[in-house]
């Protein structure tokens, strides 16, 4: 996001006013109030998510800006561009973020999209999918997407073949 910035910016880094795209689903619309807080919300200044900004009160705007910087930049560098939930928390703890990556996903669904699908909760970074598919595609999805079509194949084929077992006569009979 720093280096979209800087290009718009013309190299310029200083107090850097940097909006995170929000993608909102069809249908939902924010109440005046709160859209007037996440437009006031997107013109503070940008925190890089590579520096320290625990000095801030935790409980602050700014700080909550950092916080959704840290999270969007770690989903970003991630191949697939979403990750289970329980994966952030636990990172999340790890770097002493606690309760606050909880707080940036519940705040902001115009950036991230937590997913409930099959009993598991997934973050997926918005801006990064378009409907179901990924935008910039990986070479690593390619192949991870040729596995799973390769592995379901194998599925179906193993379900056809049924198993024979051989007496102590030589004869064969079908397992059925």
């Amino acid at each position: 996001m720093e280096r979209r910035a800087m290009n718009v910016n013309s190299g310029c880094r200083r107090a850097l006013r940097i909006s995170f795209p929000m993608e909102l689903p069809r249908g939902f619309d924010l109440e005046k109030k709160v859209k007037n807080w996440v437009d006031e919300w997107q013109k503070l200044p940008y925190i890089s998510p590579y520096e320290d900004a625990f000095h801030l009160a935790p409980s602050s705007d700014q700080a909550e800006k950092w916080t959704v910087a840290v999270l969007h930049e770690l989903l970003h560098l991630l191949v697939s561009k979403k990750t289970e939930i329980e994966n952030l928390y636990r990172f999340g703890d790890y770097l002493g973020f606690g309760k606050r990556f909880k707080k940036a996903l519940v705040h902001h669904p115009g950036i991230f999209y937590v997913s409930n699908k099959l009993r598991t909760q997934t973050v997926v970074l918005r801006e990064a999918y378009r409907k179901d598919f990924l935008i910039e595609k990986h070479p690593l999805m390619g192949m991870r997407y040729r596995y799973i079509h390769l592995m379901n194949k194998m599925v179906k084929r193993s379900r056809s073949i049924r198993p024979i077992r051989i007496g102590n006569d030589g004869s064969r009979k079908q397992i059925v």
